[in-house]
């Protein structure tokens, strides 16, 4: 384990009794790659609706998203755009 460690340059001998995914999806057999960090925390999936003004640009919506969390929010992506007809708004 120790070889490995400087081998794949792994900081923390506890990540090779990981079940991790992120940690698993990194190396293959034969291969020889470097170790690339990951959040210790899981990834946590946020579902938000809003009503939009017109002219509303979902870029900056993402701009402004990723400006207050930085690298917190890995991405931001819109699922689906509703219209409600009889309100003339959209959501």
């Amino acid at each position: 384990e120790r070889l490995a460690m400087v081998l794949f340059q792994i900081p923390d001998i506890r990540l090779f009794w990981t079940r991790d995914e992120r940690f698993l999806s990194q190396f293959r057999e034969g291969e020889i790659t470097k170790f690339e960090p990951y959040s210790k925390h899981p990834p946590c999936y946020k579902d938000i609706t809003f009503w939009v003004p017109e002219g509303f640009e979902e870029n900056n919506f993402m701009e402004m998203v990723r400006g207050i969390a930085g690298d917190w929010a890995e991405s931001v992506v819109l699922i689906d755009k509703f219209e409600h007809k009889k309100k003339g708004r959209t959501s």
